[in-house]
């Protein structure tokens, strides 16, 4: 029961016990759970429904090869692994987690409330069900945006079945929590009350890359040429999955027209595209463009402090916020992002921190990149005011937005 108790004449506040039902462990959101369990007010249980990400990606995660992250995933937090029915490395479809036994632990445990993170499978309706049947309140974290659901041609099933669906889901929801604007108009859009969404910001471990890259800053001059790269060089990053959504032969494409001899280019990440995107620059005969391959989370640090800006090439993906740039900025770098990705709205301000361009003008981002080589000074203090943006946008704010949900849950009861 959510409230307040006495005890010693003092009044008491009640731990909130909140459970979090999530896919399977996340680099991005193992050290926020760590930070939230550390808070008085809340008693906090993971439950998984999947091992993927600990035990590795065997070719469903697109990262072209197998891959395990190299950083804690479980510390520091009360975690649950649920029995899945189906295959458990792949979790790319609706039917790819069904988890049962979800049902019997919000019945059993009930609590003040469940955290679930979007609509994406099976379990995630069973956990619906059973917290209606406990009367558990349900806290409801997405990246969905308009974007997405706006610009993309769907079929007529498809635009006439979401938004009943999503209307009926989002009356069972008791609380928001959005992870940016664009978030927070897909929830309003939908018809969730405004005074029922909370700012749970989507954030990284902003001093693990600030600390990290500003150490690996110390050799930056070594670790660029052992790649080949000069100290004067402007180093462009693109640090994604090489598949067809995150646009990696459009940046190579961009790059190319970029007009300056001080330009390199550093390609962070593995895929399908790598054998074609290797090709087009031998073909073209690009200079000073790196295939890194993938590039697990502890490695990352040293790879922003060899670069001076991050670009985001890609725009319209289902729920694409781009963590990548919060890392980015928090490793001190000036950006360059489409105007279709969700952290392009909140943290990019052009001319500030970096600049936006049109998604869907190669010709616009080019310019962007190159406005970046005319001003290697501009461009060190962009990264530098990128660390003060972002240092707003952290863990601390989605605990306070968290617990700030949860007291509306306890205010609403005491109205009863």
């Amino acid at each position: 029961m959510l409230g307040a108790r006495v005890a010693g004449g003092r009044p008491v506040v009640s731990r909130y016990r909140l459970a979090v039902l999530n896919s399977h462990p996340i680099q991005y959101f193992a050290p926020l759970y760590r930070r939230l369990a550390q808070e008085e007010e809340v008693d906090l249980t993971v439950y998984y429904c999947s091992r993927v990400g600990l035990d590795g990606y065997e070719g469903t995660g697109g990262f072209g090869q197998a891959i395990k992250w190299d950083v804690p995933l479980l510390d520091g937090y009360k975690h649950c692994f649920l029995s899945n029915l189906r295959r458990r490395d792949d979790v790319s479809r609706f039917g790819s987690l069904v988890n049962p036994a979800i049902v019997t632990a919000l019945l059993r445990n009930r609590y003040d409330a469940l955290w679930l993170h979007s609509y994406s499978y099976v379990t995630h309706l069973l956990s619906v069900v059973a917290s209606r049947l406990a009367g558990t309140p349900i806290l409801y974290r997405t990246e969905s945006s308009l974007t997405f659901d706006l610009m993309v041609r769907r079929s007529l099933g498809v635009r006439a079945v979401k938004p009943v669906f999503l209307r009926a889901l989002f009356k069972q929801v008791a609380a928001f929590l959005a992870i940016g604007t664009l978030n927070r108009q897909f929830f309003e859009y939908y018809g969730a009350p405004s005074e029922r969404i909370f700012h749970v910001p989507y954030s990284v471990d902003n001093d693990h890359f600030r600390i990290l890259a500003a150490e690996a800053r110390r050799d930056r001059a070594k670790l660029r040429a052992r790649l080949g790269l000069r100290d004067e060089d402007v180093v462009f990053l693109f640090a994604a999955k090489m598949t067809p959504n995150k646009a990696p032969l459009e940046l190579l494409r961009a790059y190319e027209r970029v007009k300056a001899p001080r330009k390199a280019l550093l390609i962070a990440g593995d895929g399908e595209l790598r054998s074609q995107a290797e090709a087009y620059v031998r073909e073209h005969g690009l200079e000073r463009v790196r295939f890194l391959g993938f590039v697990n989370q502890s490695a990352l640090p040293e790879v922003y402090a060899m670069s001076d800006v991050f670009v985001r090439p890609d725009g319209i993906a289902k729920g694409d916020w781009g963590l990548t740039v919060n890392e980015a900025m928090a490793s001190g770098l000036a950006l360059v992002s489409s105007d279709s990705i969700g952290a392009t709205v909140d943290l990019v301000r052009h001319g500030e921190n970096g600049f936006v361009w049109r998604f869907g003008d190669l010709d616009d981002l080019a310019r962007a990149m190159e406005r970046h080589t005319t001003d290697a000074a501009a461009c060190r203090r962009m990264g530098d005011r990128s660390q003060e943006i972002i240092s707003a946008w952290s863990y601390e704010e989605c605990v306070r937005g968290i617990i700030a949900a949860l007291h509306s849950l306890r205010d609403t009861e005491s109205r009863r």
